[in-house]
């Protein structure tokens, strides 16, 4: 069985493509993109539209959570603050 550079099983060999369950390197990803959008691939176009309802999805969820207030202060044996975050 013979590999490509991502990882995946060229084409025509014994092993099957999982699809979706694996990714591929981001720049190689946005390469094929690009590609696509030449070609007009009508997957691309749905993976777009489920990647938007799903970020909306996602961003609903967190706009309906409450708010948190984060202080953490991490203090050093030499008396500094290496870590000072303060998130609201």
């Amino acid at each position: 069985m013979s590999m490509n550079e991502n990882g995946f099983p060229e084409p025509g060999s014994s092993r099957k493509n999982k699809g979706s369950r694996m990714s591929l390197h981001p720049i190689h990803e946005a390469a094929m993109r690009i590609a696509d959008l030449g070609r007009g691939f009508p997957r691309s176009r749905t993976r777009d539209l489920v990647g938007l309802l799903l970020s909306h999805g996602a961003r609903a969820w967190r706009s309906s959570q409450p708010r948190v207030k984060i202080h953490l202060y991490i203090g050093s044996e030499r008396g500094s603050a290496p870590v000072y975050l303060r998130i609201e």
